[in-house]
C-alpha cells in the first residue's frame, strides 16, 4: 500500500465514514473513494463493506489496524523530531523533561526566571519518569532531562547537580532524626521499584531488617506525600517534595542520613546550547536556595 492509501484507510477507520475521512484529509469524497478502490485492488481483498449507508471494516481491515496505528505513531515521532531539529537550529527554544517532584516548584521557578530575563524564547516542559526522559533525549525529543539518581547510558552525558536529602514524613508527627530501623513496615508507603530512590531505600530497609515489601507502593514522591497528608501512614521522600508539598507534617531527617543525586542529562554528541547553560545556572541557584531553606 502507498502512504496515501494508508492515510485514507486510517481516516475511514478513525471517522467511520468516507465523507468525514475526505473532510479530514481535505480532499473530495470521490477522490478518497478512488484511492480506497485502488488500495483494495492492489491488496486483493476488500477493506470495508457497506451496511446501512456506513462503511463497516472487514476482518482483514481490523487485523491491519494495529500495524497502521504503529505507522502513524512513527510518523508522529518523525514530525516531532524534525520540529525539534528545526527549533534547535533556530536557537530560540528548549524542551526540558523533569521528574514530577522537581516539577512541583523547582523547575517552574527556573523557567519563570529564565522567561523574565529572556522574553520571546520558547520553552516546553514535561513531567515524566526518568526512563522516559532518557528515551526522549536519545530520540531528540528533549534537550535536557532533570532526574533523580544515576542514569548512565551510552550516548548520554550526566551532570551531577546536587545531593538531595531524603526525609521522613509521618502522619503521626514526631520530632528529631529517625533511624530507618524505626520505620513501621505496616504503615510505610513505598515507592515504585523502578524509582532509583526506591532501590536505595529498599537496600537500606533490608539492611535494617525491615521487609522491603510495603503494603502500598506509589510511582511518585508527590503521591507518597499526599497519602501521608491524608493520614495514610509514613513515607521517605526527597527534600524538595517535603519542602513544597502543602499541608505535610514537619519532615524529619534520617539517621544516618541518606540522599539521592539530582542529575541533568543531555545527548553526549551535542554541546550544551547557551540556553541550556543558562537554565543549568538557574537550576543550581534555585537548588541552593531550597537546600539552604531546609537547613534553617
Amino acid at each position: 500500500m502507498r502512504l496515501r492509501q494508508i492515510e485514507v484507510f486510517y481516516a475511514i477507520m478513525t471517522t467511520g465514514s468516507l465523507r468525514r475521512a475526505a473532510e479530514l484529509l481535505h480532499v473530495s469524497q470521490p477522490a478518497a473513494s478512488k484511492v480506497l478502490r485502488y488500495a483494495e485492488q492492489s491488496l486483493g481483498f476488500a477493506l470495508f463493506e457497506r451496511a446501512g449507508g456506513r462503511l463497516v471494516p472487514t476482518r482483514e481491515a481490523r487485523i491491519m489496524l494495529p500495524h497502521v496505528n504503529a505507522i502513524f505513531e512513527k510518523l508522529s515521532d518523525l514530525k516531532r523530531l524534525t520540529d525539534n531539529l528545526r527549533y534547535a537550529r533556530d536557537g530560540h527554544s528548549i524542551s526540558i523533561g523533569c521528574v514530577p517532584s522537581l516539577g512541583l516548584s523547582l523547575v517552574p521557578r527556573v523557567v519563570q526566571r529564565y522567561r523574565t530575563a529572556h522574553p520571546g524564547m520558547e520553552l516546553t516542559i514535561d513531567a515524566m519518569h526518568g526512563s522516559e526522559i532518557v528515551s526522549r533525549i536519545l530520540n531528540h525529543d528533549l534537550d535536557l532531562g532533570i532526574v533523580f539518581g544515576d542514569y548512565t547510558r551510552d550516548g548520554l552525558t550526566a551532570l551531577h547537580i546536587a545531593d538531595i536529602p531524603l526525609l521522613v514524613i509521618d502522619a503521626e508527627g514526631g520530632e528529631g532524626p529517625v533511624n530507618i530501623a524505626e520505620i513501621d513496615p505496616a504503615r510505610y508507603i513505598g515507592l515504585s521499584e523502578n524509582d532509583p530512590t526506591a532501590r536505595l531505600l529498599d537496600m537500606a530497609l533490608d539492611e535494617a531488617g525491615i521487609p522491603a515489601t510495603p503494603p502500598v507502593r506509589v510511582r511518585t514522591h508527590f503521591m507518597a506525600a499526599e497519602l501521608v497528608r491524608l493520614g495514610g501512614g509514613c513515607a521517605i521522600v526527597d527534600a524538595l517534595t517535603a519542602l513544597h508539598h502543602p499541608g505535610l507534617p514537619r519532615p524529619r531527617p534520617l539517621s544516618p542520613p541518606l540522599s539521592v543525586t539530582c542529575t541533568v542529562l543531555f545527548r553526549a554528541d551535542h554541546a550544551l546550547s547557551h540556553i541550556s547553560q543558562s537554565i543549568l545556572a538557574l537550576l543550581r541557584n534555585e537548588l541552593a536556595i531550597d537546600l539552604a531553606a531546609l537547613a534553617e
